[in-house]
């Protein structure tokens, strides 16, 4: 039972190191500086493939908390820790991206993405917060 126990943190210690190895996430610009950039290699996500519109930034600032959203454009900067500027045609938004939703991808300002997530507003004044990223498509 013991060489199990060790033989599993051996494993998950050495996949620990080969996932901070490589650095994914965004490429462009910070806001603030930033030493350390983590990003997380994994398999693709699934889920639905239907037809859905992707819809302008404007038009997101008009949606209640918690609405599900596609948008489309360019994430233009690093606000610091895992929050982003993404602009399209009509706008900017904060974006939240948390380091486990890049799999894998390395993403410039220049690069067009299409980003699923939801609208996160202030329960207290409604103000919108930010846009949370669940996820990402070059």
């Amino acid at each position: 039972m013991k060489k199990y126990t060790v033989l599993v943190v051996f494993l998950m210690v050495c996949t620990s190191l080969a996932v901070h190895a490589q650095q994914q996430g965004f490429t462009g610009p910070m806001a603030f500086p930033q030493s350390v950039q983590t990003g997380f290699s994994g398999q693709g996500m699934q889920g639905f493939a239907g037809m859905v519109a992707p819809v302008s930034v404007q038009q997101l600032l008009q949606f209640p908390n918690k609405a599900p959203a596609i948008l489309q454009g360019n994430i233009v900067s690093h606000l610091g820790g895992d929050r982003y500027l993404f602009r399209d045609s009509s706008g900017e938004v904060v974006i939240k991206i948390k380091h486990n939703r890049w799999w894998g991808l390395s993403v410039g300002p220049n690069d067009r993405v299409e980003l699923g997530g939801e609208l996160k507003r202030d329960k207290k004044t409604w103000m919108i917060n930010y846009f949370d990223v669940k996820s990402i498509r070059v």
